[in-house]
């Protein structure tokens, strides 16, 4: 064999192996790649009323004891005369693990809407008031018959039903 046909064989033994190996690179890079993971949302929403309790009574009585569920506070009071009040606490409980942040509150105004006009529900519940996960916020709902009102109303009790809407905190 003459030095140039060796040196063929030689070239064509190395482009031989460069294209075998070209072709398992190829091959090892074409794989697909298989990525498996698990995520796993430990956030927990709960808000909710947790208690109410009765505060101060001038000229007022409970006709029927107040009541709760998780989102909504119902409260019945008769008012014995003008200038006559009545003060419940109501606690409302983060029990998740998300701040909340108050939106609203409904339900007073549809109670004081309702007749009789003279008695009148409040609460000193206002927007952006901010509820942190694990604590408790106490707010006092008022029931008054104003000390002004000339007008003495055939019924002299009211029912409201109070919701505070929550959102998530920024």
């Amino acid at each position: 064999m003459s030095k140039r046909e060796n040196n063929k064989s030689i070239l064509l033994i190395i482009l031989l192996l460069l294209i075998v190996g070209m072709a398992v690179g190829y091959a090892a890079l074409s794989q697909a790649l298989v990525i498996n993971g698990t995520a796993t949302i430990t956030t927990q929403w709960n808000i909710e009323f947790s208690n109410i309790t009765e505060g101060k009574m001038i000229g007022a009585e409970t006709a029927t004891n107040p009541s709760y569920t998780a989102t909504t506070a119902t409260f019945n009071v008769n008012l014995l005369y003008p200038g006559a009040t009545a003060e419940y606490k109501l606690s409302v409980a983060n029990k998740g693990n998300i701040d909340a942040v108050l939106v609203s509150v409904d339900g007073i105004d549809t109670a004081n809407a309702a007749e009789p006009k003279d008695i009148v529900y409040s609460i000193n519940a206002v927007a952006n008031d901010k509820l942190t996960a694990g604590s408790t916020k106490d707010y006092i709902v008022t029931v008054t018959w104003p000390s002004s009102s000339t007008q003495v109303p055939t019924t002299k009790s009211k029912v409201a039903t109070i919701t505070l809407n929550y959102q998530q905190a920024d």
